[in-house]
């Protein structure tokens, strides 16, 4: 009998999950293996440049946000995981997590479902604003969360997700200010500390409103990574890659990346080449190891070597700033509180998501810096050009100046031959023209 197209539809897109995220879920294979349990969209901060603060409702409509649905979902998706024996690493995301009792259910739901499992995720990584520090009932809460989670057997993270003393009052502030809402020296020394104790990291992100306060910012982190002997490379630096960005802005940047290199190489490294070269390959603080290193992704995101589900309808959407109606790939099956399959719904755009490489785009493709570009953000993309895959001008431009420092700033330190030593030769060829027509 010949098959619909709902039927086909769900035939391939089912094919193409066993051979990729599924696969990786029961084999551990490194590009395919982490979950994103997309909770809600509630946070006790109102940053300028969020996406669910601008555009939360679309992505996550208030009605399907009931914490007793997100709850039984959430066990439905661990039950199916446990039952196919998957594995996959735990991102749990949305809002600030710790700002609401759902996130304490369903963490501790999570570690005793896999309590007693053999094959367990390796990790659950929380993004949290580090706000719980307030609160003294909090903190003791979340410890017992963590030195539980690693009894069980899956170390619960979390990333820091602050902006510094310089840049969170101005870009991340409290959507209701009230008793114990002023971030002082005080509180910052509570996060370092807490940082500390248990080996996590940060994750700033770097906005262009402010941008100009963040030599200030890194060298305030810097100052107290060495009071609480934290190690000197322990940022995650991302720059927001919304449309916002200012020539003006875009300079400060470029200088900005010129000062983080040139620091880091007189400083830690003690003008040491291969110990430089040892921190880009590993750390770079994210944002200088991105254009000189190589993933085996056609994304620098996670988006691709992640399933996103939205746990308020069990949907699944490319990324979680991607969670648009019409942009819902396939949603799980569920029938007598039991998974039962995936339904297909747009598994073209799910397919050409996750095997899409930036460098091919009509833009990007006669772009001479392509293969040195960190790429654009899907959401932010589509938010500002209505298509997901059309670069914005703006960090076009970002990612150029970028660049442009980096190169200038190698090859003012005498460090640009020894980086160009480790790059493919595509990063090689696309050097060789730039520095071709700069001359």
């Amino acid at each position: 009998m010949k098959k619909t197209l709902e039927q086909e539809n769900n035939i391939l897109l089912n094919s193409f999950l066993k051979h990729t995220l599924l696969k990786g879920f029961k084999n551990g294979i490194e590009n395919f293996n982490r979950l994103e349990l997309y909770v809600n969209t509630k946070c006790n901060l109102n940053c300028k440049y969020c996406y669910l603060a601008n555009y939360g409702e679309d992505l996550y409509p208030k009605e399907i946000q009931d914490s007793r649905i997100i709850l039984k979902n959430l066990e439905i998706v661990l039950n199916w995981l446990i039952e196919n024996k998957y594995h996959p690493d735990i991102d749990f995301f949305g809002g600030e997590p710790f700002s609401q009792e759902i996130s304490f259910k369903a963490l501790n739901l999570i570690l005793n479902k896999f309590r007693k499992v053999k094959n367990k995720p390796r990790k659950i990584v929380i993004p949290t604003n580090y706000t719980f520090l307030i609160s003294l009932e909090k903190i003791k809460r979340i410890e017992e969360l963590i030195i539980y989670s690693r009894k069980v057997g899956i170390p619960i993270t979390l990333s820091a997700s602050i902006d510094g003393k310089y840049c969170d009052k101005g870009n991340r502030p409290f959507k209701v200010k009230g008793k114990n809402t002023e971030r002082d020296s005080d509180y910052y020394d509570k996060v370092f500390r807490f940082v500390k104790k248990y080996d996590f990291g940060f994750h700033p992100m770097i906005y262009s409103n402010l941008i100009e306060n963040w030599r200030d910012n890194f060298l305030w982190f810097q100052k107290n990574f060495k009071r609480f002997k934290i190690p000197f490379y322990s940022l995650y630096l991302l720059e927001v890659r919304n449309v916002e960005w200012a020539e003006r802005e875009i300079k400060d940047y470029a200088e900005f990346i010129s000062f983080l290199i040139e620091w880091t190489f007189i400083n830690p490294c003690k003008r040491d080449k291969n110990l430089f070269l040892n921190f880009i390959r590993g750390s770079g603080y994210n944002t200088l190891r991105s254009s000189f290193t190589t993933i085996g992704r056609g994304l620098g995101c996670s988006l691709q070597s992640t399933l996103f589900v939205r746990l308020g309808d069990l949907a699944i959407g490319p990324c979680h700033r991607t969670f648009y109606p019409h942009l819902i790939t396939s949603r799980f099956i569920v029938k007598d509180n039991k998974i039962r399959g995936i339904k297909s719904e747009n598994p073209e755009l799910f397919i050409t998501a996750m095997t899409f490489n930036t460098k091919n785009t009509p833009i990007c493709e006669n772009c001479l810096l392509k293969y040195l570009c960190s790429g654009g953000c899907l959401g932010s993309q589509f938010e500002t050009t209505g298509d997901l895959f059309s670069p914005i001008p703006t960090v076009c431009q970002l990612e150029h100046a970028k660049i442009y420092a980096m190169i200038k700033t190698y090859k003012k330190l005498n460090l640009y031959n020894k980086i160009y030593s480790i790059l493919n030769e595509n990063k090689k060829d696309s050097l060789d023209l730039f520095n071709e027509i700069m001359s």
